[in-house]
């Protein structure tokens, strides 16, 4: 999906004076491809916002095979560069990318999966991309399970191929210092990361199509469970991952299963006194 580029409160946000921020520099000198992003947080259940600028090298030439999908990894990128080590997108409440994700139904899209939610990035002639940047209200600093921080930014072409990544650094992890240079270091705040990648699944469901809510029958025909629809940062600013057991119908079926859920948590998270 390709959608035009947001431009939401642009000039009114502080940049690397917010309280959470982090950023990361995604390059392919190969491919000449150099592009940043900045997420930048608060601690007041406004939404993550996320500023996106492509340099060079993200050219309309059909041979690259935009439009470029982007998204955050699991896993930090080694320093070889192979973002295959980034291994899949960050997804806490196992949506997977089975299920394609619908800009207008965000709780129920990966977390990471920040094309899915605002739109691929198109190729120039020049291979730039002017700023932009969106709000994300499910995007998260913490908890751990779900924190952008510590991880990657992977960008693919239409094929899925991963033509460019690069790591998520900060200085609220110590994966940047004071000047916000990355450190090369591992993240202080997230403690565990996946060993491997989930397999790229082979078929895709949509299950949603526009602004209107499928019908519960269409829902029931699906292949797969839609996921516990995750919370927003507006109505909980700290969750705890849990599983939650419950009877949910699809493939035509009434079936018991045991899915990743949020629970909301009291607090205003672990930098709230930085």
């Amino acid at each position: 999906m390709s959608m035009p580029y947001p431009r939401v409160g642009y000039a009114a946000r502080p940049g690397r004076g917010a309280k959470l921020y982090a950023q990361a520099e995604i390059r392919k000198p190969m491919l000449g491809i150099d592009a940043r992003l900045e997420f930048m947080g608060t601690e007041d259940g406004e939404p993550t916002f996320v500023m996106v600028r492509v340099l060079k090298g993200l050219t309309n030439n059909p041979a690259l095979g935009g439009p470029f999908g982007y998204h955050i990894h699991t896993n930090p990128i080694p320093p070889d560069g192979n973002c295959t080590k980034a291994f899949a997108h960050h997804d806490p409440l196992n949506v997977t990318e089975r299920l394609v994700c619908d800009p207008a139904f965000p709780q129920f899209c990966q977390l990471g999966d920040l094309s899915g939610k605002h739109g691929k990035l198109n190729g120039t002639t020049d291979g730039k991309i002017a700023s932009f940047g969106y709000s994300d209200a499910y995007l998260r600093f913490f908890p751990q399970s779900h924190s952008l921080l510590g991880r990657s930014v992977v960008i693919h072409s239409s094929n899925r191929t991963r033509i460019a990544c690069g790591n998520i650094t900060s200085r609220l992890d110590g994966t940047a210092d004071a000047s916000f240079k990355p450190t090369h270091k591992r993240s202080t705040f997230i403690q565990q990361y996946p060993t491997s990648g989930a397999a790229p699944p082979t078929t895709f469901v949509i299950p949603f199509n526009g602004t209107t809510m499928t019908d519960s029958a269409t829902i029931a025909a699906l292949p797969y469970p839609l996921p516990v629809p995750a919370l927003s940062l507006a109505e909980a600013l700290n969750v705890e991952l849990t599983n939650i057991t419950r009877s949910v119908k699809f493939a035509n079926t009434q079936q018991l299963i045991i899915q990743p859920n949020e629970r909301k948590v009291n607090g205003s998270g672990p930098f709230s006194g930085r």
